[in-house]
């Protein structure tokens, strides 16, 4: 109703059990924006835990193409650039679309 958002997630192991939870209060957003605010807020969480590899899952094949296409790592959006450099330089990550 008031149009504010949040990003959610929840980090998982191999054998799908509960390892954290977070929540992050992001105002007035599209969708898209708290999607990737959520996973480069999942990405920093992780690598501060000291993992180096993850499977990171969304329901937004827009996200998932945004993040994969080379095409957009000079692209005006910001959030996008420190995923796509985090994605490059710290462990093994992988993006998944899960419908």
């Amino acid at each position: 109703v008031s149009g504010n958002t949040s990003a959610s997630r929840v980090v998982r192991n191999q054998t799908r059990n509960w390892i954290l939870g977070f929540n992050h209060f992001l105002g007035k957003c599209s969708p898209f924006e708290a999607k990737i605010w959520g996973i480069l807020d999942g990405l920093l969480v992780l690598l501060n835990k000291g993992y180096k590899r993850a499977t990171i899952q969304t329901d937004n094949l827009e996200v998932v193409r945004a993040l994969t296409m080379e095409e957009q790592v000079g692209s005006g959006i910001t959030l996008l650039r420190m995923i796509q450099r985090l994605l490059c330089s710290e462990g093994q990550w992988e993006i998944k679309y899960v419908p």
